[in-house]
């Protein structure tokens, strides 16, 4: 590792714990917008005005003839690794966690999608031949271990179907393989081309879902602009927790190892429970709050190893 690597460390990682802050806050936004409006719809908002939004970022790039993470020069003829990656995440990660919530309860839910770290350290390890240390690995099992038993201390009700177990399985799939694509073109695409490809195929994919999903009513692709709660929902999901996650989590791809990086997403479990707790009176245990700890503690061992 050179000298450059090694100043980039620093900066990779705050990227990946602030991507991953944000999207923290993103369950809450995500709840108070599908109060409006089917997640088809919201979905379709989010990208579309997050995509909007990012033209203007790579214009700004473009003209300044900003390098590094921020290069924005796609070489579109080979662009086919960006939109695969698009297809991954957002469209097929979103999908299989909608789709999985509904057919399950929040604590199945949770409890599987807490595997991803785990899953992506695995697929590191043979695809990306970045074989963690057994101290790291220990510290990322922690961590899963407090997301848990985080999860387990939630009220959940509902019936859990064996075809909602298979969707959050494939979004486990899904996030693991982001990470890795994400690792293994971060040499070919900038993080700002990746994040760009991303929001267009979330636009297009999701538009086309809305729209054939309420083809016999569009009045209703229009009715939630006339919800002010969702239209300050959209802001965060668009500009934060789409553009400025997705440009942060993708930088730190660039630098840092996949275990590392997606150590980080265990820290949107304790900010999602306590964002519910402050803004919309969501219980929290003592034993939550212990969990909580144990996973900081366990994300603090995944960085010093």
């Amino acid at each position: 590792m050179d000298k450059t690597q090694k100043k980039a460390i620093l900066p990779a990682t705050l990227a990946a714990l602030l991507g991953n802050s944000i999207f923290g806050f993103s369950f809450m936004f995500s709840r108070m917008a599908l109060e409006s409006a089917s997640p088809y719809v919201m979905l379709m908002y989010r990208f579309c005005l997050a995509f909007l939004c990012i033209n203007g970022v790579a214009l700004w790039a473009r003209a300044k003839k900003k390098e590094g993470w921020m290069r924005f020069q796609i070489p579109w003829k080979k662009s086919t690794p960006l939109f695969v990656l698009g297809l991954v995440q957002p469209v097929c990660y979103f999908l299989c966690e909608s789709w999985g919530i509904s057919l399950t309860n929040a604590t199945v839910s949770g409890v599987i999608i807490a595997l991803i770290p785990i899953a992506a350290l695995a697929g590191g390890a043979v695809f990306l031949k970045e074989r963690p240390g057994w101290k790291r690995l220990c510290f990322s099992l922690l961590c899963i271990l407090g997301v848990i038993v985080m999860t387990l201390q939630q009220s959940a009700s509902g019936d859990v179907k064996v075809l909602g177990i298979v969707l959050l399985v494939g979004a486990v799939v899904s996030g693991a393989a982001y990470n890795m694509m994400s690792r293994g073109i971060s040499k070919q695409f900038s993080a700002l081309e990746r994040t760009y490809v991303m929001m267009l195929t979330g636009a297009i994919v999701f538009s086309v879902l809305a729209a054939a999903e309420n083809r016999e009513n569009f009045s209703l692709l229009l009715a939630p602009l006339q919800n002010g709660t969702f239209m300050l929902s959209m802001v965060y999901l668009s500009l934060f927790s789409s553009i400025l996650a997705f440009l942060c989590l993708n930088f730190a791809a660039t630098v840092l190892p996949v275990s590392k990086t997606t150590a980080f997403c265990n820290i949107t479990t304790v900010l999602s429970v306590f964002a519910g707790a402050v803004f919309l009176g969501d219980a929290v245990t003592p034993v939550s709050v212990l969990a909580a700890l144990v996973i900081i503690f366990g994300v603090f061992g995944v960085q010093k190893t």
